[in-house]
């Protein structure tokens, strides 16, 4: 019996081993490429409102101390790197010269302060001797004029009494020439002619007597009239008391202004005296000691720097991450010399201004030179409290994630 013959079988074959290491390399690199996309963009929807920047560091107003006068250093009261207090002493001037000069200029302030008192003094005692002067005078014045005006009538009186005495003189001697003629014819005794000689005699004494009298009266009234004269010039000279008045007060403002310039010359002996002891400014740490004890140091001369205890970021942002960055949103800080977690902190402020345009040499786009660069702008960031900030120092690297507020 015949059998039936049994149809080929197909034969498999397997692809070379070469090929299958090719393909399960391809499907690796693709799946690792779709793993680090889905990566990325897990990431940028997770971080979406978060900007990050490594160009940070730990910043601090650094205060430089300078010497406020010149001198020699008799003692220096810190050391590198010694944390200081607001107010604590750090170095000591020799202060002889300064003291000496306070002293000079005490003295001085005291001597013009009493030429000045002296100067009011004087301004009291010209009102009241100048008015009381000048009524003196007027009442001086008056009383000349009375004594001129009673003069002239003394005067008057002794004329008209010259006057009487001469008519009666007339008289006496008509008198004694008919008491003569009468004697010789013998009809009056000599007696009677004797009288008649007498009253002649008297009345010319009496008239001697009445022109001395007028004599007298008018060299009273000369007196009189020149006494007039001098009161009228101690008026004349009593007269201008406000002008009197107004140089006295001149005078009393520039013994006070000289006061005043005494008093500023003794202020300003008294703070170059202060001065010769130098205070820290602030809290803080003292960095770069450029002075010591015996060294003679000019004013303006900086002895050290103060690094303050408060310190704060300032990091440096691309302007492309600046669009939603406001002060008051929160920050997470890692110091690259620290280890543990990250610092916070929040933004405080965003400079005015990129890095660039305050640098010693700014760019100028105008000079035809121009490649667009992308720019940092400096953003300021402060501490949040109660946290460990003791191992911070100026200067020291950060990493800086902003936490943007949604819009």
């Amino acid at each position: 019996m015949s059998s039936n013959p049994q149809p080929p079988q197909a034969t498999i074959v397997s692809p070379p081993p070469k090929k299958k290491k090719a393909m399960r390399a391809y499907l690796l690199l693709a799946g690792l490429a779709g793993a680090a996309l889905a990566v990325y963009f897990i990431h940028g929807y997770l971080t979406r409102d978060e900007v990050s920047t490594d160009d940070a560091q730990v910043d601090a107003d650094v205060v430089p101390v300078a010497a406020r006068v010149g001198g020699v250093i008799l003692k220096m009261d810190v050391s590198d790197n010694e944390q200081v207090k607001a107010g604590q002493p750090i170095a000591h001037i020799d202060p002889a010269d300064y003291k000496a000069k306070h002293d000079a200029a005490q003295a001085d302030l005291d001597a013009a302060n009493a030429q000045a008192d002296a100067a009011d003094k004087q301004v009291a005692i010209v009102k009241s001797t100048s008015s009381g002067g000048l009524s003196s005078a007027k009442a001086q014045l008056q009383g000349s004029s009375a004594s001129v005006r009673s003069a002239a009538a003394q005067v008057q009186a002794a004329q008209a009494q010259v006057a009487r005495t001469k008519s009666e003189l007339v008289k006496a001697e008509g008198d004694l020439v008919r008491a003569k003629t009468l004697h010789d014819q013998g009809a009056i005794t000599q007696q009677a002619l004797e009288t008649a000689q007498v009253a002649r005699d008297t009345a010319a004494a009496a008239v001697d007597s009445a022109t001395a009298n007028l004599a007298g009266a008018r060299d009273m009234q000369a007196l009189a009239q020149t006494r007039i004269a001098e009161a009228e010039g101690r008026v004349t000279q009593s007269a201008p008391v406000d002008e009197q008045v107004a140089a006295a007060t001149a005078n009393a403002r520039l013994a006070h202004a000289r006061a005043d310039s005494a008093k500023a010359a003794f202020a300003l002996a008294e703070l170059q005296l202060k001065y010769t002891t130098i205070y820290a400014p602030v809290d803080g740490y003292v960095s770069r000691l450029a002075a010591h004890t015996g060294q003679m140091v000019q004013a303006g001369m900086t002895l050290v720097m103060v690094v303050p205890a408060v310190s704060y970021v300032v990091a440096n942002f691309k302007e492309t991450q600046l669009e939603r960055i406001q002060p008051g949103d929160p920050v997470d800080i890692s110091i690259d010399a620290l280890s543990g977690g990250p610092l916070k902190g929040k933004v405080v402020s965003i400079s005015a201004g990129t890095g660039a345009r305050f640098s010693m040499l700014p760019p100028d786009n105008a000079t035809g030179n121009f490649v667009k660069v992308v720019q940092r702008v400096p953003v300021k960031i402060a501490w949040e409290p109660n946290q460990d900030l003791s191992r911070l120092h100026a200067g020291l690297s950060a990493e800086v994630t902003v936490h943007l507020h949604s819009k």
